[in-house]
């Protein structure tokens, strides 16, 4: 696929499309609702299945649609949480949307297998979860609390990981398998 095809945008936004975003949309502001709670040491580690239906999105409408997809599923998870977490903070939807630009380099136009599940993962735990949402951590709440918790979060990302990975190609590959069965996109 060459980069025109890449970031071609012609018949990614038609009306069948943006409705089918917008119902992912929604899943992703539910699935921020049921995280699943994993205890680790006797700390609470929240992990949600939000970016998977930011893989989704990106395997079937690519980088473009990924990159308003992630900011609006950034926002919307903001107000559907009503501000739970604080103020808002509009640098993790640059992170959101690296996540969805991550999947459609990988999964877009191509056949969802194990490396193309691995190699994206692995890629948005290194630049995403542990290089711009610590930038952004630090940010918030400031350089010696980010660096005191880097740790912490480093081995529970690397840890949750490969979970993350087998549930993201469980959940592609059956989506994708009932897409084309039934020429749904």
């Amino acid at each position: 696929m060459s980069v025109k095809e890449f970031f071609a945008v012609k018949g990614v936004f038609t009306t069948k499309h943006i409705a089918v975003m917008a119902m992912l949309l929604a899943v992703r502001a539910i699935s921020g609702f049921f995280p699943l709670t994993i205890y680790l040491n006797g700390t609470i580690k929240v992990f949600t299945l939000a970016h998977i239906v930011d893989a989704i999105c990106a395997m079937f409408f690519g980088p473009i649609a990924g990159f308003v997809f992630g900011f609006a599923g950034d926002f919307l998870g903001y107000v559907a949480s009503q501000g739970a977490g604080g103020a808002y903070a509009p640098w993790y939807a640059i992170s959101e949307m690296a996540t969805c630009f991550l999947f459609a380099l990988f999964l877009y136009k191509r056949p969802v297998t194990w490396l193309r599940t691995i190699i994206p993962s692995v890629l948005n735990l290194g630049i995403v979860f542990l290089g711009l949402n610590t930038l952004w951590l630090n940010l918030y709440i400031g350089a010696e609390a980010t660096l005191a918790a880097l740790p912490f979060r480093v081995g529970l990302n690397a840890a949750m990981t490969p979970v993350y990975i087998v549930i993201l190609w469980f959940v592609l590959t059956r989506i994708k398998a009932v897409v084309e069965k039934h020429k749904l996109l």
